[in-house]
């Protein structure tokens, strides 16, 4: 997974990257045309499961799950349109982590010369919507000059795709984003090479200091109530400072602040729930290893995520759950109880669930 931290200029989104990424050597800073910068770190998502499950088994090595996180600098407030650089970053991102300010600080003035959170916010979404408005109507132009050509693809098939662009143009309109419209399968696979912006989901954190005011739900609800958000609040700043700390000192600072978790641990916890994924694993002597995927992934599909051999040969899926082995102690346990499983291809994969593939691996093709 590969979320983008974008923002308004002095929003404290790179402040908010130090303290995400404080244990990770950022894999470098990339510079294109001269206006985008990316700095890119690759994360483990912490999980106390996969902890316990390393305790019980003792592997050669243990994977977390990883998060990609990359700081993007780029967008302003007065753009009219995104660069085109710009724009293939912002598209190759699975979601967005957008940091709004919410504080004063003379000495970085807002862009604007004000604080407000809500207009922030609207801003960047409305800007959006104006990219993925022109990709639309570039769209259309070519699809309509390939119907009044003719000669090429068959008609019926022109015209689907037609009504299906004209669909997100009007919602773009009316209802701000492609991530508002509930679409096929077809029609998924037909726009998911164009990165359109507003069809990813967005983390709105709202970066305060201890003066800052409380927000109400900052997002205009008549605009943008219906698109897939979630809002949290913390201080960038005060969480880089702590994350630069050892354990104990670190532990104290949180607690005279009331904070029970760590920034990273509440950015991925919200992640997770934004994006609707989920943890399984697979586990022995020699890797114990965790695996994130989407709600509604069945086995076959959680088994090409470990390997496409595995998802071609699907046979079976061998399923316990975290809870009942660390409940009964043991797999045989687990087994004697009726709690061990064979599942097939369509089986929902949960969360926590341990599962080993059994597949039928590829044949050598030998003349």
């Amino acid at each position: 997974m590969k979320l983008g931290i974008i923002g308004l200029p002095h929003c404290g989104k790179t402040t908010l990257f130090s303290a995400l990424t404080h244990d990770y050597n950022p894999t470098g800073k990339k510079v294109v045309d001269g206006k985008a910068q990316i700095a890119t770190a690759i994360v483990s998502v912490p999980d106390e499961r996969i902890e316990w499950l390393s305790n019980h088994y003792n592997p050669t090595k243990v994977s977390h799950a990883k998060i990609t996180f990359q700081d993007i600098s780029g967008i302003t407030n007065n753009q009219e349109t995104f660069p085109r650089s710009l724009l293939t970053i912002l598209s190759q991102v699975d979601g967005f982590i957008h940091v709004v300010r919410n504080f004063d600080d003379p000495n970085m003035p807002h862009p604007m010369q004000r604080i407000n959170a809500e207009e922030d916010i609207k801003i960047l979404l409305d800007e959006f919507a104006i990219n993925d408005m022109l990709i639309v109507e570039r769209k259309l132009e070519s699809l309509n000059s390939e119907w009044n050509k003719g000669g090429g693809r068959d008609r019926p098939e022109i015209e689907y795709e037609q009504k299906l662009f004209e669909q997100l143009h009007h919602t773009l309109e009316t209802k701000y984003g492609i991530d508002t419209l509930q679409l096929t399968k077809q029609q998924q696979k037909l726009i998911s090479g164009f990165g359109f912006l507003t069809s990813k989901p967005m983390l709105i954190v709202l970066n305060n200091d201890d003066k800052s005011q409380k927000q109400k739900y900052p997002v205009n609800t008549i605009r943008h109530g219906k698109l897939k958000t979630e809002v949290i609040s913390l201080m960038s700043k005060l969480e880089m400072e702590i994350a630069q700390l050892d354990q104990d000192d670190a532990s104290f600072f949180m607690k005279e602040y009331g904070m029970s978790e760590t920034v990273l641990d509440k950015i991925i916890q919200s992640a997770y729930k934004m994006m609707s994924l989920k943890s399984f694993y697979t586990v022995g002597n020699n890797e114990i290893r965790a695996w994130a995927i989407t709600d509604n992934t069945n086995a076959q599909q959680a088994a090409g995520t470990i390997h496409s051999d595995m998802q071609s040969g699907f046979i079976r899926a061998e399923v316990m759950s975290f809870a009942n082995l660390k409940e009964l102690g043991s797999e045989s346990l687990v087994k004697a109880a009726g709690k061990w499983r064979l599942e097939g291809k369509e089986y929902i994969v949960q969360d926590g669930d341990i599962i080993n593939i059994r597949f039928s691996p590829p044949r050598n093709n030998q003349n």
